[in-house]
């Protein structure tokens, strides 16, 4: 933006109706806090700073800002207490003292407002020349918001709330969102005018469109190109509402704009943070949260669940399954049914198989990991096989430290076999089905860890005998 610019966002109501112990604004919306949407979206228009104003249970909406947005440029001001939207901003007033710019204010409550939204906002709000832009919205029922009044030549004559209204202006579908775009200082006197001469005895922010017409000062309004963006949160149907309306909109751009097939976009959840390519397909049951990539030509699911810090490259495939935090490379296929925890690299053209969890631990190319095992805290080389039921034993219940197993290149393990850590199994090296390995193997070696077999002639024929069994 060529001027500088701020952002309010208005976060200290309580939300009663939510009936929760938990501040409304804190409340998930697919994988992401409401204000933590809200806030990414202001810092995306290149906000230099962003006041939130808080209010109810402030130490949670405080924690909750240091745990997720720690190293960004914010600032808490406490309003107590509530009296109103215009309150709210009287109290970033001081911390305005040396700022001049555009000063966008907004709800806490808005999860699905975009960034783009908001820059055609401020660039209708900067082309006008205005003082106070209103963000507004055409909404199929326009309940009890206040209405964005126009003259014939389609300029802002005000806005009337809806208690407020005749008939007629009722008929309006053109609402106020509670967001604008202000002239700072300018709007400062107007905001020091209000009045709280109402039953609620509060100071509404957009009285401050009133003082400026009266005042003969430059107004406009910017349309929002689709409502949905715009709804606030108050009740847990409100909640659920916009939790539907952000994975609509996700999985619209994803296959209008990515060429991303999703079978049914009913039972499939997406955040609007994922990206995934061209000609993936997204089968029915998946939940893909938080900043997940996705390559190209991938099958994913039915029913996997991706989130967090996760890459997938090309050519993947993930069945029934859940990756967490984890790298996953090109030609890789998981599960059914596998547990990919945090922190793992699966190397080009592996294969994580039926019931398999992995913590920690890079497997190389095409390794494989197939059936029934738990590997942690483990390295694998390339082309490796580890069989059915191995489990890497890490984990000293008295040290409680984690110790490293390492596999090279090239060896296998046989079924059932356990490996406690620290071990090295060296390249081409083969376990035995059944061992219990607890010293390094050399490379090429074979290791088999497990008592003699010794087979007892006609056992069971005597203990049938010894119980009474055999006539």
């Amino acid at each position: 933006m060529a001027k500088a610019l701020r952002a309010v966002i208005l976060a200290a109501g309580k939300g009663k109706r939510m009936k929760s112990t938990r501040p409304k604004v804190l409340h998930d919306v697919l994988g992401e806090a409401i204000l933590s949407r809200v806030i990414g979206a202001v810092n995306a228009v290149g906000a230099q700073k962003v006041h939130i104003v808080v209010g109810h249970e402030s130490p949670q909406v405080e924690e909750h800002l240091h745990a997720r947005h720690s190293g960004e440029q914010w600032q808490t001001h406490l309003q107590e207490p509530q009296l109103g939207t215009g309150h709210a901003l009287m109290q970033v007033v001081d911390d305005l003292k040396d700022f001049s710019g555009d000063l966008l204010v907004t709800v806490g409550d808005a999860p699905l407002l975009s960034p783009s939204t908001l820059t055609r906002l401020i660039e209708r709000h900067e082309k006008d020349k205005a003082v106070v832009t209103v963000l507004s919205a055409d909404v199929p029922d326009a309940k009890n918001y206040g209405r964005v009044i126009r003259d014939q030549a389609g300029s802002v004559l005000g806005i009337v709330e809806d208690k407020d209204a005749s008939d007629e202006q009722r008929r309006v579908k053109e609402i106020n969102t509670a967001i604008y775009c202000f002239k700072w200082p300018d709007i400062k006197p107007g905001l020091a005018s209000l009045k709280n001469d109402n039953k609620q005895g509060e100071y509404y922010l957009p009285d401050l469109v009133a003082w400026a017409v009266q005042n003969g000062l430059p107004i406009s309004a910017c349309k929002a190109a689709d409502y949905r963006e715009v709804a606030g949160i108050n009740s847990r149907l409100e909640l659920a509402e916009a939790i539907h309306s952000l994975r609509d909109l996700t999985i619209e751009r994803l296959a209008l704009e990515n060429g991303v097939t999703v079978i049914d976009p009913q039972s499939t959840w997406i955040a609007p943070e994922v990206v995934i390519g061209q000609d993936t397909t997204v089968l029915p049951g998946c939940h893909i949260m938080g900043p997940v990539k996705i390559g190209s030509n991938c099958i994913i699911g039915p029913n996997a669940i991706i989130k967090g810090a996760v890459s997938i490259g090309d050519h993947c495939t993930v069945v029934l399954s859940m990756v967490v935090d984890s790298s996953i490379e090109s030609q890789c296929r998981v599960g059914p049914f596998a547990h990919i925890r945090e922190g793992n690299i699966v190397r080009a053209g592996a294969r994580i198989g039926n019931f398999v969890e992995l913590k920690k631990s890079t497997v190389g190319k095409h390794s494989n990991v197939s059936h029934l095992s738990y590997v942690g805290d483990t390295t694998i080389g390339d082309n490796a096989n580890i069989g059915a039921g191995t489990i890497t034993a890490n984990y000293d219940h008295i040290t409680k430290k984690k110790e490293q197993t390492v596999i090279g290149d090239g060896a296998s393990t046989g079924s059932n076999s356990v490996l406690v850590a620290p071990v090295t199994i060296g390249k081409e090296a083969v376990v035995g089905a059944g061992s219990v390995i607890t010293k390094d193997v050399p490379e090429g070696a074979l290791a088999v860890g497990r008592a003699r077999q010794e087979n007892k002639d006609g056992w069971a024929e005597n203990r049938k005998r010894r119980n009474g069994k055999v006539k």
